[in-house]
């Protein structure tokens, strides 16, 4: 894996987060919620699927989705799932709208899979027959027009099928809510949402 295509937080010895960026890349807003993770006890790998690259505007931000290596963004997703549940420990994938759809295709992975997924306005169902992924958590944002009612659905109803607990918090506010960085950026739901984040993980630490 290279070095420099993943950053990393906290301490190697913790649970840990494959924590994946939103089509703007590995922002600011990326590296305060990976900082928040570690604070709170966790390993975080953050890998970066653009080489660098950050889009400031949603018209660069659909160029650098679009331009994306996808077979070499899964590679690198995949070597750091592999890193981490070659520790042993139980860890999340945790993600933001086209980082959610990538955490959510971790689920198929066998015992390579995240025990834990927390998808913020993005995700879909697990592909396959079964996961391992047992709590799925779901924070978003009701008329959110990437990431409608009918997904969120089929979201929750796929990963209850195939036997995860599934919870849902819905907020007054628009897509990326929970960056700082981002256009639709809501203080009072992002600071709901990392409160409800953070006792979570903190809820299992060992």
């Amino acid at each position: 894996m290279a070095g420099d295509s993943v950053r990393r937080f906290g301490m190697d010895d913790r649970p840990g987060v494959l924590l994946l960026h939103p089509w703007w890349g590995v922002t600011a807003a990326v590296v305060e919620w990976a900082e928040s993770l570690a604070e709170a006890g966790r390993r975080v790998l953050v890998p970066d699927l653009y080489g660098g690259k950050i889009a400031t505007t949603v018209e660069e931000a659909e160029a650098a989705r679009d331009g994306m290596d996808t077979e070499s963004a899964l590679r690198l997703i995949g070597a750091c799932a592999d890193e981490l549940a070659a520790a042993e420990r139980p860890w999340t994938a945790m993600g933001f709208s086209l980082g959610a759809f990538f955490a959510c295709s971790l689920a198929g992975r066998g015992q390579a899979g995240p025990d834990e997924l927390i998808l913020f306005y993005g995700g879909a169902p697990p592909r396959g027959e079964g996961t391992r992924t047992r709590v799925v958590h779901l924070h978003v944002a009701p008329g959110d027009e990437y990431f409608t009612e009918e997904e969120i659905a089929e979201t929750e109803n796929g990963f209850r099928a195939a036997g995860a607990e599934v919870r849902t918090y819905r907020y007054h506010a628009g897509h990326w809510f929970a960056e700082r960085d981002s256009p639709a950026f809501d203080a009072a739901a992002f600071a709901l949402a990392r409160t409800r984040v953070l006792d979570r993980l903190r809820a299992w630490l060992p």
